[in-house]
C-alpha cells in the first residue's frame, strides 16, 4: 500500500516528489533574483470599511407606556383610567367603551383623573366639558382631570385605527404624580404594564399599594403578535390573577380566557349594546336599498382578515358575471382603493361619523365584517340589526349567525369559501331587498335599554375599598 503523504512531509520529501521540472522552476527563480533584486513586497490587503448601522425606526418595544411617578401631596383615593388616545380618530369601539365605563363607576363624585397616553387634540377638550385638562407637571387638587402624556404609544386596544409614535422614545421619561391611593384602571396591555409598575413604586415609596387594580379585557391581545417581546409583555399582564379585577368586553371571551387556565380574583363581565346614534337609526322607517357591499375594512389589523376578504371579493368577481353592477366599499380605516379586477374596486371610504355610517347601513344591501377573536365585534352586530345581510367568521365558541338570522358564519374561510357565501347573499338580496329589514334578532341583548354596566356599583365600592 502506498503511503498517503500530508503537511508534516519534510522539504527533502517535497524536493523529491518535484522531480526536474521543480528543480528547474527553482533554478529559474534564484537567477532572477540574483540579476534584478527580490520582488518587491505585495501591497497589504485593505481593510473593509466598517459602515455604522442605519438608527432603528423603532428601537425596543414601541407600544410600552414611557412615564414614570413621582410623589404626589394628595393622599386621598383617586380613581385614574389609562387610556392610549381620546383624540377624536380613535375615540370609538373599545376606547369609547372604556370612557363610558370610566363614567360610569366614578360618577358618585369620587377623585378621578383620566390620563390619555397621547397628546389630545384642539376638540378633545369640548368633549370632556365635565374635566379640567392638567398638565402632568402639575399636582393638581382638581376632582376630575383629564391628564395628556403626550409620549408613543403604537396601536390601542379595541381596535380602531393605532396612534403613530409622536417623537422617539426618550432616555428620561415623563413623570406624573401619584399619591398613595391611586386605584388603576387599564385598558390595552401597555398600560396595564405601567398599573403594575405604578403598584410596585408606590409599594416601595410609601409602603405599601392599593390591594388590587382594574383591567378592562376587551380581547386576547396576546394574539395582536407573532410570537415576540409584545407578545410575551401582553401575556405578562394576566400574571397576577391575585391583584387584578378583570372586567370581560363580553362573557363570550371571559369563558375563552376560563378556558385557557386564566381567572382573577374578581371578575365582571357585560355584553355588547347598540349605540344609541344607530338605535336612533333602528326606529326610522327603512329605506330603499341599493346593490352596495359594505366592508369593514382595517388593513392595519391582522384580526379583522382584510387580506382574506380582499382575495374573496378578487374570486367572487371572477365566478360573477354581474359583479360591476354591485358598489363595494369599505368603512372604518382609510387606505387605497384595491383593485379587485375586472372594472371592480374596493373603494376605501375611512372613518365615518356615526350619521354618516347610519345612513350607509340603511341604504346598502350587504356587509362582510369579520373578526378573527372569541369577541363578536360591533360592526357584524350593527350590520345586521340595521337591516344588511352580513357575512362574517365564526371563532372557538363564537358562532353570530345564532344572534341575528341576517347573518351568516362563513361555512369556509378561504377565498373560494367567502366567495361562494356572498354569492348566496347576493341572490338573497336581489330575490328579496326587503327581508334584512324583516328579519328579527334571534337574542334581544344587543338591544336592550337597561345598563350596560349593571356590575357598575359593586366595581365602585369595590375599588373605592382597595
Amino acid at each position: 500500500m502506498r503511503a498517503v503523504s500530508d503537511a508534516r512531509s519534510g522539504p527533502r520529501e517535497a524536493v523529491a516528489r518535484g522531480g526536474p521540472k521543480w528543480r528547474i522552476r527553482a533554478l529559474a527563480r534564484g537567477v532572477r533574483g540574483f540579476l534584478f533584486g527580490p520582488p518587491p513586497p505585495r501591497p497589504p490587503r485593505p481593510t473593509p470599511e466598517i459602515l455604522p448601522a442605519p438608527p432603528s425606526e423603532a428601537p425596543g418595544v414601541p407600544e410600552l407606556v414611557r412615564a414614570a411617578p413621582r410623589r404626589s401631596v394628595h393622599t386621598a383615593y383617586r380613581l385614574n383610567l389609562v387610556i392610549p388616545s381620546i383624540t377624536g380618530p380613535s375615540t370609538f369601539g373599545g376606547i369609547q367603551t372604556a370612557i363610558d365605563l370610566f363614567r360610569s363607576v366614578s360618577d358618585g363624585g369620587v377623585r378621578r383623573r383620566l390620563i390619555s397616553v397621547a397628546s389630545l387634540d384642539d376638540a378633545t377638550g369640548r368633549s370632556f366639558a365635565d374635566f379640567r385638562i392638567v398638565d402632568p407637571s402639575e399636582d393638581s387638587a382638581e376632582r376630575s382631570q383629564l391628564v395628556a402624556l403626550g409620549v408613543p404609544v403604537a396601536s390601542i386596544s379595541d381596535g380602531s385605527p393605532g396612534v403613530g409614535a409622536e417623537e422617539p422614545p426618550d432616555a428620561r421619561p415623563r413623570t406624573i404624580p401619584i399619591g398613595p391611593r391611586d386605584v388603576f384602571i387599564a385598558t390595552f396591555w401597555p398600560t396595564a404594564l405601567f398599573a403594575l409598575d405604578v403598584r410596585a413604586w408606590q409599594t416601595s415609596t410609601y409602603g405599601s399599594a392599593p390591594k388590587s387594580f382594574a383591567y378592562l379585557i376587551q380581547d386576547f391581545e396576546p394574539g395582536f403578535y407573532a410570537r415576540s417581546a409584545s407578545y410575551l409583555l401582553s401575556s405578562s399582564t394576566y400574571c397576577q390573577p391575585e391583584s387584578t379585577v378583570a372586567i370581560f368586553n363580553t362573557s363570550l371571551l371571559q369563558r375563552e380566557f376560563h378556558e385557557a387556565g386564566l381567572r382573577f380574583a374578581s371578575e365582571f363581565s357585560f355584553e355588547p349594546r347598540l349605540a344609541p346614534a344607530l338605535r336612533a337609526a333602528l326606529a326610522a322607517p327603512p329605506r330603499s336599498r341599493s346593490r352596495t357591499i359594505v366592508v369593514y375594512g382595517r388593513p392595519s389589523k391582522p384580526r379583522n382578515g382584510f387580506g382574506l376578504i380582499v382575495e374573496g371579493l378578487r374570486a367572487w368577481r371572477a365566478a360573477t358575471p354581474d359583479a360591476s353592477d354591485w358598489r363595494i366599499v369599505s368603512a372604518g380605516e382609510p387606505h387605497p382603493d384595491v383593485d379587485i379586477g375586472g372594472g371592480v374596486v374596493l373603494r376605501s371610504i375611512g372613518k365615518l361619523t356615526m350619521d354618516a355610517y347610519a345612513e350607509l347601513l340603511r341604504t346598502s344591501a350587504i356587509g362582510i365584517a369579520l373578526m378573527i377573536s372569541s369577541h363578536p365585534s360591533y360592526p357584524p352586530l350593527e350590520m345586521s340589526h340595521l337591516g344588511l345581510l352580513v357575512l362574517t367568521n365564526s371563532f372557538g365558541e363564537k358562532d353570530l349567525s345564532t344572534w341575528h338570522p341576517n347573518i351568516r358564519s362563513l361555512r369556509q374561510a378561504t377565498p373560494a369559501g367567502l366567495a361562494a357565501d356572498l354569492a348566496d347573499l347576493c341572490r338573497r338580496f336581489d330575490a328579496d331587498s326587503t327581508a334584512g329589514d324583516r328579519a328579527r334578532p334571534s337574542t334581544t341583548a344587543f338591544l336592550d335599554p337597561g345598563r350596560q354596566f349593571p356590575f357598575v356599583d359593586d366595581l365602585a365600592r369595590l375599588l373605592e375599598a382597595m
